[in-house]
């Protein structure tokens, strides 16, 4: 037995998933495959921030405008399938916790042009009256447009709704994809041999090591979350955080998301006790008193897949145009995905040309 897709997708990530549906919304047959499950990579991180100011200065993001919109109508649509509730737009507070990063943001502020509404600058005393206890010198930003996310549940509830309505086929156990003299990509499965004319790679941190890709600068770099709570079931404020790393805030029962490491030279793959020291640290320096009242719930680890410019990947291998790459998404996977894979598939179906920031070309110059 035989199945026959357009595209295969490698990968149940952000990534994966967005570039599935894009596909989709143009009519062609896909499947994705993942060695594990839906979320299952660090994508699935219980917790993260559509933050558009990001960085020591709060430098807007590439695209900013375009990236929030398509994030926000992704997240809006598949909300609407689901009770569950895995998102909101409750604003993020970014203090300046040293009188140098101040300036410097402030300095980024305002040579910046903002859209209206998103983003103001805010005194020292207008922050600490919206956030009594937080450590804040000379000022910083509040983004009213700032998002939360629990992505593992959103990305479940996204897989389930280009399931049941784009018609979008889901795989476990991913073998070796084989190429045959038809033309078509086969991979074998346990019950089904799967035929597909493209195969897009969007499988994180095993890009890496794919002989397909492996001649690509990719960083690995491990980040661990600390879900917290506190003694009295309560928190008192609404909003997220970005500070020293990010405190994600969703619910109201008095916990939290705290993230995140960023670990270049890791000996293992899972959460340990200097991870959560560390989260502990962050969390101490902007909110001391609230750090003394938490308890450890959970802690969770991943590894991003990042550039040595901090831009994702996206393009054909050169030598091979059925293969196809979307990595490098690092931290700001929730904010990029879906635009990009917006950007890809238009590039496919219309020959438009792809942003030379994430182009793979900018690599394949000077590799091959």
């Amino acid at each position: 037995m035989s199945q026959q897709f357009d595209f295969c997708i490698l990968g149940a990530g952000l990534a994966g998933l967005s570039i599935a549906d894009s596909l989709a919304e143009h009519d062609f047959s896909t499947a994705v495959i993942d060695r594990e499950d839906i979320a299952a990579g660090a994508s699935g991180t219980p917790g993260g921030l559509v933050n558009p100011a990001t960085g020591r200065r709060a430098k807007k993001v590439w695209k900013a405008e375009q990236c929030y919109t398509t994030t926000l109508q992704c997240l809006q649509k598949v909300q609407e399938t689901t009770e569950d509730h895995f998102f909101a737009k409750n604003g993020v507070l970014r203090p300046a916790l040293m009188e140098k990063m101040a300036r410097k943001m402030r300095n980024e502020y305002e040579q910046t042009s903002w859209p209206k509404d998103w983003c103001q600058w805010k005194s020292e005393g207008q922050i600490k009256e919206m956030h009594p206890g937080i450590t804040c010198v000379n000022g910083g930003l509040w983004l009213p447009v700032g998002l939360t996310v629990d992505v593992g549940q959103y990305l479940h509830a996204y897989a389930a709704y280009l399931e049941q309505e784009a018609g979008t086929t889901f795989f476990l156990n991913q073998d070796p994809i084989e190429r045959y003299d038809d033309g078509y990509w086969r991979i074998k499965l346990e019950k089904t041999m799967i035929r597909a004319k493209h195969i897009v790679f969007a499988t994180g941190r095993a890009t890496a090591t794919s002989y397909h890709w492996d001649w690509l600068p990719f960083n690995l770099i491990k980040g661990q979350v600390a879900e917290f709570k506190t003694a009295n079931n309560a928190l008192g404020f609404d909003h997220s955080i970005s500070s020293l790393g990010y405190m994600a805030r969703l619910g109201y029962d008095g916990t939290f998301i705290q993230g995140s490491t960023y670990e270049h030279d890791y000996t293992h793959l899972d959460p340990d006790d200097q991870g959560e020291e560390y989260l502990r640290k962050r969390l101490r320096r902007t909110l001391p008193r609230l750090e003394k009242d938490v308890t450890t719930v959970n802690q969770w680890a991943g590894v991003r897949t990042s550039t040595p410019d901090y831009m994702p990947i996206l393009g054909q291998h050169p030598t091979d145009k059925n293969l196809h790459l979307f990595s490098g998404l690092g931290s700001k996977g929730l904010l990029h995905s879906k635009f990009l894979a917006d950007h890809y598939v238009d590039h496919l179906v219309n020959g438009s040309e792809l942003y030379p920031e994430i182009d793979i070309r900018r690599y394949c110059l000077t590799n091959t």
